[in-house]
């Protein structure tokens, strides 16, 4: 069996893979012969490729490193969020690679956009079973490294799509927002007292890098376990070689590339080599363009031949790259494959700039309406909260002063005109102040106005209004663009 592009796909072909939908339906059978009725549709669906049988590939075989009945399993209790269900299913994974003996993981992921989440924390799961294996994990370790693969990005389920398939760069800001997705996947998982201290760990320190630059809490590798060094780097791996709205995937060469290169600095590199001895760099089957014009398909590539493998031609011979004849001929890079290059470097890194952190002081007496701002602002803000305008002033006596004060108008004792009015003189009108409001009266929109306000609120309000605004009043611009 051999991979070609659903580009080259031609009616007559027939299928050596069974093909699914994000839900694990069946679309196309193996032993199908392709017509282009079955072409059109599975563009429609956003394949980009197939495995075909035919004469160029007799003799290669490829198996799943797990059975696509587990799969789509797997991928249902992702996308459920179903806790239970992803430690039913990571047993099953590690029961079937460890009955399977040899791990094959050259079959390439078919998947398509809509379900990379759920598909990526499987194939997550894969990568991770591969890396414990190799560094001699007995099975309950492998076990629970399986299945913190397969919660880790359940918090992503709380992001807005529109942020997770933004087909382009995060914004500053929205990368802030992509990041929280490692403590809200924590959050999920926090109180489940069947889950080990490991699992959860893992979960929420999986962005961490070792040498201390990643998040949430930014630990060096010597204060990470190694559930959270594994993670990690199956995490990125298959990132890399996954096509997404915003980029190509990366050829799991570069990908390789790209893990080697971070070693020390966000891998730990015997992770990193442990799981290199499992990777194809060149996977069977696929098509590859040697540097002397010629065409071919990857015949093997284990052992001596994973960088310099043997490669059948078009003819139908083969042609060993590993052989002194043959060294001064090169793979190309694949076609449709994200490269590393300068430019895309720096994109990433004006992505993940560090933004300004502002601190915004939330003033309100109902606990609930802090509660529910902090929920809103903390991904995004420094937030202190406190219960009056007595209390803020002390605040103020005490602290730097914040960037922004969010205050309720309507409190006892003292309200938050007043509480205003003292914090313009305490800080001689240097601290915006944004009023929020359950009342939309002329009295209290005049009130607003008289003291110079930055604006106001009135409840109840959408979380992306009062996000807006706060953005407007600190940066001069709008969240919504």
């Amino acid at each position: 069996m051999r991979y070609v592009s659903l580009k080259d796909a031609r009616p007559g072909m027939v299928l050596a893979y069974d093909l699914y939908d994000s839900f694990g339906r069946t679309l196309v059978g193996s032993n199908c012969e392709l017509t282009a009725y079955y072409i059109e549709k599975l563009n429609d669906y956003g394949f980009d490729g197939i495995y075909i049988e035919d004469e160029l590939s007799k003799g290669i075989e490829i198996e799943p490193a797990i059975s696509p009945q587990l799969r789509a399993s797997g991928l249902a209790c992702v996308r459920e969020g179903n806790i239970d269900g992803c430690q039913d299913i990571a047993k099953r994974i590690v029961e079937e690679i460890l009955d399977r003996g040899a791990m094959s993981l050259d079959l390439a992921d078919l998947r398509t956009y809509d379900d990379y989440t759920y598909a990526h924390s499987v194939n997550v799961a894969v990568f991770c079973c591969a890396i414990g294996m190799g560094m001699e994990m007995n099975e309950e370790d492998l076990t629970n490294l399986v299945t913190a693969a397969l919660l880790h990005d359940l918090g992503k389920l709380q992001i807005p799509n529109e942020i997770l398939n933004k087909p382009g760069r995060l914004t500053q800001e929205e990368y802030q927002i992509m990041k929280s997705h490692a403590t809200l996947s924590y959050e999920y998982i926090s109180e489940r007292w069947d889950l080990s201290a490991h699992i959860k760990t893992a979960v929420l320190f999986h962005h961490e890098n070792v040498d201390g630059s990643g998040y949430p809490q930014g630990l060096y590798g010597s204060e990470q376990t190694l559930f959270t060094k594994i993670l990690h780097v199956a995490d990125v791996y298959d990132a890399l070689i996954s096509k997404r709205p915003y980029k190509k995937p990366y050829s799991p060469y570069e990908a390789s590339e790209y893990l080697m290169g971070g070693c020390g600095i966000m891998f730990d590199r015997t992770v990193v080599n442990t799981l290199l001895k499992y990777v194809p760099l060149y996977p069977k089957g696929t098509e590859v363009v040697l540097s002397d014009g010629r065409v071919g398909i990857i015949y093997e590539n284990s052992g001596m031949h994973n960088l310099r493998p043997i490669v059948r031609l078009m003819d139908g011979t083969l042609l060993d790259l590993a052989r002194a004849e043959n060294f001064d001929i090169t793979l190309m890079v694949p076609e449709g494959t994200e490269q590393l290059t300068e430019e895309a470097e720096r994109e990433r890194n004006e992505m993940i700039k560090p933004l300004k952190r502002y601190h915004i002081l939330a003033v309100d007496d109902m606990k609930t309406n802090l509660q529910m701002l902090r929920g809103i602002l903390e991904h995004l803000y420094d937030v202190t909260l406190v219960k009056s305008g007595k209390q803020a002033l002390l605040y103020l006596e005490k602290n730097p002063r914040p960037d922004l004060i969010l205050m309720d108008i309507d409190m006892p004792e003292m309200n938050g005109i007043e509480a205003a009015r003292r914090i313009q003189e305490m800080t001689n009108w240097e601290v915006p102040i944004l009023f929020v409001t359950a009342l939309c009266d002329r009295e209290t929109v005049m009130m607003c106005r008289n003291i110079n306000a930055a604006g106001y609120i009135v409840r109840p309000y959408k979380p992306v209004y009062i996000k807006s605004e706060i953005k407007r009043i600190l940066t001069g611009r709008s969240e919504i663009e």
